[in-house]
């Protein structure tokens, strides 16, 4: 709405006025059923009769497409838009991987309506870049060399992002795939504290790689290095099943991990890290901007959280915001 003009020509005033917007209630046939759709109009303030504003009627059909798009599980046309940039291809080279008329994409982003069947098939390749991979090795001669080369490059780029050949990669995209926006910084704190708190609860030291103390916090380089081309951006990842790489005890625990830390940035972790004894005694006797990579044992974890769960119950809520007071960070 903030798009709107603030003030418009009024026929009856015959001079530019404000206006209000309301809704009226409306039946309208969408894909041959029919809805009841909230339409806008606008309303002079001034005499309060309709006044025309340029831009509110597209506002209503786009805004009444996504509701009927939604109500029936068909994508939509900013997710289409999101797979071209997740998988950096052109519409008709994603046609022809795909199988479909080359003017099919370009047609679809136009408004067209795919069928249900295909719809769910674009659905699946937004999540999943190993369900285009399939399209891809079949499709793959239809595309010139350049096209083939580059959507090939782009799936082994995800293919290495969602692999999960350690425990420490599991946790790792188990945390990508929560509904928290995760930066690398926020991942490897997180990392830190779910070692911590599955050493402290189920007494088990979840992934033998260890952490280091670098300058913003513990860090595991491994994954660090797999996750830095996004920058300080967050990390988009694919949807991925990990109900057998991690025992339920094992998610629980990383469930409760995140309630509690993933809602402060990056940046906060950090700040909660240089305020614990694991990360200041591996730190010690290097400057506050000097490189380190002196480990953080898992031993100096596990006695340092230990305490504090003696202290605070890190078991509770109210244990762990009790805790996170006491660090003097928020």
């Amino acid at each position: 709405m903030n798009k709107l003009m603030d003030k418009v020509l009024c026929a009856d005033c015959r001079s530019i006025q404000p206006y209000d917007i309301y809704t009226e209630q409306l039946p309208r046939y969408w894909n041959g059923h029919e809805y009841t759709f909230n339409k806008r109009i606008a309303i002079c303030k001034n005499c309060g009769h309709r006044v025309t504003v340029p831009g509110l009627d597209d506002l209503n059909e786009t805004e009444f497409e996504i509701k009927c798009r939604a109500t029936n599980d068909y994508i939509q046309i900013e997710e289409i838009q999101d797979i071209l940039a997740k998988y950096d291809i052109e519409k008709r080279p994603l046609s022809k991987v795909l199988g479909l008329g080359e003017h099919t994409i370009e047609n679809y982003l136009k408004g067209q309506l795919p069928s249900k069947r295909y719809s769910n098939m674009l659905k699946r390749i937004l999540a999943s870049s190993a369900y285009l991979m399939q399209y891809y090795e079949t499709n793959k001669g239809k595309l010139n060399k350049l096209a083939s080369e580059k959507i090939r490059k782009k799936l082994e780029y995800y293919n290495t992002i969602n692999s999960h050949n350690s425990t420490i990669e599991s946790v790792a995209l188990y945390v990508l795939n929560s509904k928290y926006e995760i930066t690398n910084m926020s991942l490897q704190k997180l990392l830190y504290y779910i070692e911590a708190f599955v050493e402290v609860l189920l007494n088990v030291q979840i992934y033998n790689s260890r952490c280091e103390a670098w300058m913003y916090g513990p860090v595991y380089p491994d994954i660090y290095e797999k996750y830095k081309s996004f920058g300080n951006s967050q990390i988009v990842v694919d949807m991925v099943d990990l109900s057998e790489s991690i025992p339920t005890e094992v998610r629980k625990v990383i469930d409760f991990v995140l309630r509690q830390f993933a809602i402060y940035n990056g940046v906060t972790l950090k700040d909660f890290s240089h305020s614990e004894l694991p990360w200041i005694n591996a730190h010690t006797g290097y400057g506050e901007k000097e490189h380190c990579t002196e480990a953080i044992t898992h031993e100096s974890i596990a006695y340092y959280f230990m305490e504090m769960h003696r202290k605070y119950n890190l078991s509770t809520d109210e244990g762990v915001r009790a805790y996170i007071a006491s660090l003097g960070v928020v």
